[in-house]
């Protein structure tokens, strides 16, 4: 009786060839997990900075804006510019530029009248 041995031998360069493609599946694989990391890591830091600029701008817009339930109590900060003022000065100036123009237009009107008499004379 004799038995014949079915072994499968592959070549050693086979092996080599499934071991460096096992590496290199092993490496992208690698490769997406830490992407995923990276990736997982910049989304927690937008978060963070989002989260701390929010805190930032809320502050400083209660220091400067009053929007609430009890506004009616608040009393208005001095102006920087006093309007009815400045619309006082505007009529005033408006009003001198109109005798002025109205001055000078009879002021012209004279003196032609008088050359248009000096001459018939």
């Amino acid at each position: 009786m004799s038995r014949k041995l079915n072994l499968n031998i592959k070549p050693m360069e086979d092996l080599e060839k499934n071991d460096i493609k096992d590496a290199q599946i092993e490496e992208i694989n690698d490769d997406k997990k830490e992407n995923k990391k990276n990736y997982r890591t910049e989304i927690v830091l937008i978060f963070i900075i989002g989260l701390l600029l929010g805190i930032m701008i809320k502050a400083e817009s209660l220091k400067k804006v009053s929007i609430g339930f009890s506004d009616y109590k608040v009393t208005g900060g001095a102006q920087g510019y006093d309007l009815d003022g400045i619309e006082e000065r505007m009529l005033e100036e408006s009003k001198a530029q109109q005798e002025e123009a109205a001055n000078g237009a009879a002021n012209q009107e004279a003196p032609a009248q008088e050359g248009a008499t000096g001459e018939n004379e």
